[in-house]
């Protein structure tokens, strides 16, 4: 489960851009660590080894079932820009491996993203457990294991007289400031953060989810910031800004580490294990948000269409609206002259509509412990009621700060940015009001039986 939940929160397509800060980015992924993953990870531990379920039941217990059912679309919806994010990250790399400059090229990046997407949901379809332990292996063998041997190749660079790319000295340790625009960077990192939340529908799966779920949330804590901060800095040592790829910059350093030993191309085999890792995340964030909305469904919130499953319990017609969706974001590739620029708008994008979701999980933690105090929790977060207001003042914060045009999209016109930001956010966070607005008896499932542990 620990994992798990880590393949849903772990992705590096952060990590080329923060290396620019060099020790700074280590200060730029502990504040959000600090102000965010910790409360977020402690609220989710306390909530999904008491109330099993996920968002959506903690959500209702607290605040009703409208609110709830508003929390799991907000999980689910930004998912489906966060899948051409993420697998656009994965074509970067599988480009500089096979010709570099098809990492810029809209189409190879449109075309991977319609085949990555297509080849997960296949696995998908399969069942949790098979598409579980892709997952987990992904991470391991795509993340785990390359950021040790990167980590290892830095020290070992240095210690033989090599000189860093990026400055390492102890006044770096702050990064430069660059204006609200350069601020947006650092709400990008709670991005990189979120989906802490993700396997908590899982829990019903553990045969000690009361001890369990909590020790799973430390342990994901703990790998996500240690995987960050040394992969970011292995990228810094290695690499010059001037020259970096964001797409590809992990690739790039085990090229300038592997040369010194006369091994460049093996660099290449570690771009296909992040390949592996980064359809391992999609493959992830595939079978908690799908799984979650489904049970949401069959409470009576979503059309019979939509709570459509094959044998294996994969929810096929949720899984097949992503894909429509999908399919028109990576349209946004095809027709664009600047690839770097739809990466980035697609960030600010997923970050701003997942955001949300996160201020109703404080607000429903905080408001249970003053209703539910009776309720035995299998695990009760120290400080929770601190932990929840410093999450939701983050929360708060970055998704005001979300709007500003980040400064790599390189806004002509920010007013009609911030526009049509806004009314992307606020149109699809509609929709489960309108839906909840006109559900019908009918539309109620029974629920399926709990899996065999």
């Amino acid at each position: 489960m620990g994992l798990l939940s880590a393949s849903a929160v772990i992705n590096l397509t952060n990590v080329a851009a923060m290396s620019e800060y060099g020790l700074g980015s280590v200060v730029l992924y502990i504040l959000p660590a600090l102000v965010f993953l910790l409360p977020a990870a402690f609220t989710a531990a306390e909530l999904g080894s008491t109330w099993h379920g996920g968002v959506f039941t903690w959500v209702h217990e607290a605040l009703g079932e409208k609110w709830a059912f508003c929390a799991a679309w907000q999980q689910w919806v930004q998912n489906i820009i966060f899948y051409p994010l993420l697998l656009s990250f994965a074509a970067g790399n599988l480009a500089y491996i096979v010709s570099p400059g098809l990492a810029l090229n809209g189409p190879f990046n449109g075309t991977f993203v319609l085949g990555g997407f297509g080849l997960c949901a296949a696995v998908a379809l399969h069942g949790v457990g098979r598409a579980s332990r892709f997952s987990v292996w992904g991470v391991v063998l795509g993340i785990v294991v390359p950021t040790v041997l990167l980590t290892v190749l830095a020290v070992v660079y240095l210690l033989s007289g090599h000189a860093s790319a990026t400055p390492l000295e102890a006044s770096h340790l702050l990064p430069p400031w660059s204006g609200i625009g350069g601020l947006v960077l650092v709400v990008g990192n709670f991005l990189a953060y979120g989906g802490v939340e993700v396997s908590a529908v899982h829990v019903r799966e553990m045969k000690d989810a009361r001890h369990g779920y909590p020790k799973a949330m430390v342990l994901m804590a703990l790998l996500a910031t240690l995987i960050f901060v040394f992969s970011t800095l292995g990228v810094a040592v290695a690499v010059q800004h001037q020259r970096l790829d964001l797409s590809a910059g992990l690739i790039q350093s085990f090229e300038t580490y592997l040369d010194v030993y006369g091994l460049k191309r093996i660099a290449s085999v570690f771009g296909l294990l992040i390949l592996i890792a980064s359809l391992g995340t999609v493959l992830t964030w595939m079978l908690g948000p799908n799984h979650s909305l489904l049970l949401v469904g069959r409470k009576g919130l979503l059309p019979p269409l939509f709570q459509r499953t094959n044998a294996h319990g994969t929810p096929t017609a949720l899984l097949a609206a992503q894909g429509v969706l999908v399919t028109l974001l990576a349209l946004a590739f095809f027709v664009s002259k600047n690839v770097n620029q739809v990466y980035w708008a697609l960030a600010a994008m997923t970050t701003q509509l997942y955001l949300p979701m996160y201020g109703l999980l404080f607000v429903s933690a905080l408001r249970l412990r003053r209703t539910r105090p009776d309720v035995p929790r299998g695990y009760r977060a120290p400080a929770l009621p601190l932990l929840a207001c410093v999450g939701i003042v983050a929360s708060v914060l970055a998704f005001i700060v979300g709007f500003v045009p980040p400064k790599q999209l390189k806004v002509k016109q920010p007013g009609t940015y911030v526009a049509n930001l806004a009314g992307l956010v606020f149109a699809l966070g509609a929709v489960p009001f309108v839906l909840y607005a006109h559900r019908k008896p009918e539309w109620r499932q029974p629920e399926p039986p709990s899996p065999a542990r």
